[in-house]
Formats: structure tokens, C-alpha cells, sequence
């Protein structure tokens, strides 16, 4: 596995990520909407194993998640402000990388089979959710850590469209699965 590098605009602080993602998460939270200035944010989740701060020091902001109430670290650059990475409280052996800050952030796959869309209930009205993804209104596991089973549409889906809140729409297919854990 090739290392696959990153870091802030001004270039004080630097990463490298030394395995794929164990999964690619699309937020829409509200957090990470005014986090990233963005409709979502793609967060390559890494395992801390496989990632390493290789110049400079970030800066940290802690706050707790409204969702869990667990603690989210934004680690940032304190010269030019970029958002790097979080470390999560809820899920303390991996980080959850800023996509747009590798120097390539295409490296990653984004495919179905390891991304999904998660908080759905708070994504900006318009934002089209790919078909085959899988989705949750919230995130994919409760707080004891029981997964959530997913919603998957059958055809590219815009949020805000009059049958997001019925999953029986006939409109909208969608598959149950379970296969994953914490």
C-alpha cells in the first residue's frame, strides 16, 4: 500500500494515511455542515494504525456530538484554519479524515460497497443521493452500538422530495441490510 498524503493550505501541518479507508462516510449533520461550509462532508474513516502526523502540529477544538453526546476533536491547522481530521470519542481507533484535504482526494474509492450517507434527516434540500447507497436518516448505529438498518433507493434520490419520509413510496425502492458492525 502506497501512502497516501495531506494537509492544510498553508502546508505547517502534514498527514499520511498508510491503508484504505475502512469505510467512506457522506455527513450531513449539521456539524459537518457548517464544519466543512458545505452541503456534507466526505470522511474517509482510517484506522489510527494506518495514520500519522508527518510535519507540524495541529490544533484542536472539542465539542460534544448533539446526537451521542460523545466528544468530536476538530484537528486543524492554526496558521491558515484547515480542517484536517476528527478524532471521535464514539469510535476512538480511527480518525475521520477531511476528503479534500489528501493531495489526491481521489485515491479512495467511493463506491457503494464501503461509502454511506448518513443524517439524511438534516441534508440540504436538492442534494441527490446516489441509488444503491446506503442511507439513514440518522447515523448507522444507535449509541449502544446497535446498527441501524439502512434505507437504499432504487433511483438517484433528491432530498426534499415529497416522499423522503415514506420509505414505501412506490417511487422509491429500497433494500434492508444488517451485515455490518461498529
Amino acid at each position: 500500500m502506497s501512502l497516501n498524503q495531506g494537509g492544510c493550505l498553508c502546508g505547517a501541518v502534514r498527514y499520511a494515511a498508510s491503508s484504505t479507508p475502512v469505510r467512506v462516510t457522506y455527513c450531513h449533520c449539521k456539524f459537518c455542515q457548517r464544519a466543512t461550509g458545505s452541503a456534507y462532508m466526505v470522511e474517509p474513516i482510517i484506522q489510527k494504525t494506518h495514520f500519522a502526523i508527518i510535519s507540524g502540529k495541529p490544533a484542536t477544538y472539542a465539542q460534544a456530538s448533539e446526537g451521542s453526546g460523545k466528544r468530536v476533536t476538530v484537528n486543524f491547522c492554526s496558521t491558515c484554519g484547515t480542517k484536517l481530521f476528527l478524532d471521535l470519542e464514539r469510535f476512538p481507533e480511527t480518525v475521520g479524515v477531511y476528503g479534500g484535504t489528501f493531495d489526491d482526494p481521489n485515491w479512495f474509492e467511493r463506491t457503494r460497497q464501503v461509502s454511506r450517507h448518513i443524517f439524511l434527516d438534516s441534508a440540504l434540500n436538492g442534494t441527490v443521493i446516489p441509488a444503491g447507497f446506503r442511507t439513514f436518516r440518522e447515523h448507522a448505529w444507535l449509541n449502544d452500538g446497535t446498527p441501524v438498518e439502512p434505507v437504499i433507493f432504487g433511483q438517484p434520490h433528491a432530498v426534499g422530495s415529497e416522499h423522503l419520509g415514506d420509505l414505501n413510496h412506490p417511487a422509491t425502492s429500497f433494500q434492508s441490510s444488517s451485515s455490518e458492525s461498529p
